[in-house]
């Protein structure tokens, strides 16, 4: 039963399904029919639960007298763990037969319990974790959250489709003792099967496996198979007998041993490869070390869970995030190629893997009631937590008062909602030191883009605009250049994305005139004061990096008296055309628009030649911080920002960083807006390059720079020629009066 990760959904005829109940006819796995992944062990499907677009079929719900707790009120109907006959004993195992195979149903087919009132069917291997799985003194608490992973995780294992889970855990959620709990489970009964455990570093999985190896030593000598070797093994578990109970004087025969093993492993890039491998724990797979990625080590491990096509072994990989750039960007790339929403022609994910983040409002610690359900809301009434203290609040408004407390310190405010996150997006956080900008802003306004403006990304991040924002081409009218310049919207193909309330105003859009500015005579701009298009070109069709090249164009404004917006970006293009030329034709075709001039990289020359040869020269502005007198011949000839000019780099950053700081985000002065305001930036994936680039190596963020070529050619700066100083003439002559005659000697 799910309470907080799923939804119920209809899939199958009411009829239909207690018919097929009756004659135990519904197959533990993924049913095509009804598209659901069915999780029951003996052939009945009770309620349907949806989770990330995934239908989790349960059993069905037994006789109110064969649920845990039935005989009890729903007050005290809570978690007990049930102790083992004081009595039973190896000699003694066949006058408790009763109990022993009750044990064995349980672990292989999941028990229903009374919560509180409430129906909940723990999965087999929860059921295994909560009654049978001890850590030094106690056994675990009961947390229904827990539970809902492990459904999760069953529907996984069933799925004959997927490889497993990769999971964003919140921070003290279990997940390590319960990866090596399904590591005991599944490998104290399969036969012939190899089980492996790696972490972020050797020492780490080592010390899960000496944790698996003490709880194993604790459990009912029923549940333990004879070890092939030492009872305190230092790397590899080894099991040698079948765990299932033995009869007196019973002799094993030959063939009857389970031969399966559980290791751990060096984090080292082909860590388990090569062999056959049935169940296997990566544990913090978003703190790999850098010679090891997550994504390349998924890619060689997936091969161990396969025989041909067919998957054999199941994964669970999950980790709290670390920083894009110390792992989390690997994991990130693995977990969304995860959606089971998204799937290739073979019906598995991009991965192979099922995604799930857990929010951290439902698993806070000291926010259990005594039942293990979660306390997320403010509770009407004070309540004692299963800590036995007595509490007022829930999580989510804890987790908020101390967010809001780190407001005036943005690095702490991001790591705080990256160690406690709500959404995906927190949890894949970078860390402030990793921008080159204000990150708080910057994720202020995407999240509002996100919640508010309702980006639309489908599953390959191709974009489709927001609630402000349009999608077209800009066309030569009736194809004509150099005529007029029409927006034609697009939704599906459209290369410019444009605001709505930002198409440029009839008294200069598609105004030009033909002048002669600096021995160029060319075609020139009518709103200079009003903007400025800036441009990322390219001049092949595919960079060293092997991606496809794409040609940026961005225009923005600065503080003008025209009808248009001051300083707003009011047109982003992140495209690759389908040829170079009409990259440059696009660019030009922004700028006839818009009558503003541009300010492009001058990366090569193919690209300013052709707005050159296209009689736009004067559209085209010089090196800002530069005299004429002082650009070279090929600066004078076509215009343009040289890259490899460190003095426009640095005022690029300047530019973008005073933008982000005073029209990004929530504003916390007055100096631009009224306090409390959300900027007017909507152009999400612009402010992602931003949040993004590396300045010491700009090339793959195409949009950062043509972004911060058109603030800086807002920019009001001009250059002039200074004259030298006029040397200083003594009016009054002056003499030399040594010896005899004075002489003159100026």
């Amino acid at each position: 039963m799910f309470y907080y990760l799923a939804e119920k959904t209809e899939v199958v005829d009411e009829k239909e399904r207690l018919q097929k109940n009756k004659v135990a006819g519904w197959k533990y796995g993924y049913n095509a029919e009804i598209d659901t992944v069915i999780i029951s062990k003996n052939g009945t499907l009770g309620q349907v639960f949806v989770v990330n677009g995934l239908n989790i079929g349960l059993p069905e719900k037994p006789p109110h007298k064969e649920i845990i707790n039935w005989d009890k009120t729903a007050k005290n109907q809570i978690w007990q763990r049930e102790e083992m006959p004081s009595k039973l004993t190896q000699a003694t195992q066949s006058k408790h037969e009763d109990y022993i195979n009750q044990e064995y149903d349980r672990r292989e087919q999941g028990v229903w319990i009374y919560i509180n009132g409430k129906a909940v069917y723990l999965s087999r291997t929860y059921y295994f974790f909560i009654q049978w799985i001890r850590e030094g003194n106690k056994y675990p608490n009961f947390r229904i959250i827990q539970n809902e992973l492990m459904l999760y995780w069953e529907a996984c294992k069933a799925d004959e489709r997927s490889f497993g889970i990769c999971f964003v855990k919140p921070r003290r959620f279990g997940w390590s003792v319960l990866g090596y709990t399904e590591l005991l489970e599944s490998g104290t009964v399969e036969e012939n099967k190899i089980l492996g455990i790696i972490s972020k570093k050797g020492t780490d999985a080592k010390k899960i496996f000496a944790r698996m190896v003490r709880s194993f030593k604790r459990l009912p000598f029923f549940f333990m198979p004879e070890l092939d070797g030492t009872t305190t093994p230092k790397s590899e578990l080894v099991f040698a007998e079948q765990s299932r109970k033995r009869k007196i004087g019973e002799e094993v025969m030959a063939g009857q041993g389970l031969d399966t093993s559980i290791s751990w492993h060096n984090t080292e890039i082909n860590a388990m490869d090569g062999d056959e491998i049935f169940r296997s724990l990566l544990d913090e797979v978003g703190k790999f070390p850098k010679d090891v990625p997550f994504a390349e080590y998924w890619s060689i491990v997936q091969t161990s869970h396969t025989i041909g096509s067919e998957i054999v072994g199941k994964t669970m990989a999950g980790s709290t995030v670390n920083a894009m750039k110390k792992g989390g960007a690997e994991f990130k790339s693995v977990y969304e190629d995860s959606d089971p929403r998204e799937r290739m022609e073979s019906g598995e994910t991009k991965s192979g893997l099922y995604k799930l983040m857990i929010p951290a409002k439902y698993c806070l610690a000291g926010f259990f009631d005594i039942y293990g359900f979660s306390v997320v809301d403010n509770p009407k009434e004070p309540y004692v937590n299963d800590l036995g203290k007595i509490k007022t609040e829930g999580s989510a408004q804890y987790l908020k008062n101390k967010l809001d407390a780190l407001k005036g310190k943005p690095d702490k405010w991001n790591e705080r909602l990256r160690q406690f996150p709500d959404t995906e997006r927190d949890a894949f956080r970078e860390e402030a030191s990793d921008c080159e900008f204000n990150l708080k802003k910057l994720i202020e306004q995407i999240d509002y883009n996100d919640y508010e403006l309702n980006d639309k990304f489908d599953g390959e991040k191709n974009y489709y605009g927001n609630d402000l924002v349009e999608r077209g081409n800009l066309m030569w009218k009736n194809g004509i250049q150099d005529s007029e310049v029409i927006w034609v919207s697009d939704y599906e193909n459209g290369r410019w994305f444009w605001r709505k309330d930002s198409h440029p105003p009839e008294e200069f859009k598609n105004k030009k005139e033909m002048k002669m500015v600096n021995g160029h005579l060319s075609w020139t701009p009518m709103a200079k004061h009003v903007g400025c298009i800036g441009a990322d070109p390219y001049n092949r069709d595919r960079g060293a990096d092997g991606r496809g090249s794409k040609g940026a164009i961005t225009g923005s404004t600065k503080t003008n008296t025209s009808a248009m917006l001051n300083d707003v970006v009011f047109c982003e293009y992140i495209d690759r055309a389908r040829t170079v030329t009409q990259y440059f034709e696009d660019v030009i075709m922004t700028c006839v628009y818009t009558s503003m001039p541009l300010l492009g990289e001058l990366s090569n020359e193919a690209f300013l030649t052709h707005v050159r040869d296209r009689w736009y020269r004067n559209y085209s502005s010089n090196n800002p911080f530069k005299k004429w007198s002082e650009l070279s011949p090929t600066e004078k000839k076509l215009g343009g920002a040289p890259p490899q000019d460190q003095k426009i780099a640095d005022e690029q950053m300047y530019c973008t960083e005073a933008f982000v700081e005073d029209f990004v985000g929530v504003s916390e002065d007055e100096s631009n807006r009224p306090i409390g305001t959300i900027g007017n930036m909507v152009f999400t994936r612009t402010l992602m390059q931003i949040r993004d680039v590396d300045l010491k190596n700009r090339t793959k963020y195409d949009a950062y720079i043509s972004f911060s070529l058109s603030r800086l050619g807002n920019q009001s700066r001009s250059v002039v020629e200074v004259a030298p100083p006029k040397k200083f003439v003594n009016p009054f002559a002056i003499f030399n009066n040594d010896g005899v005659i004075s002489k003159r000697i100026n």
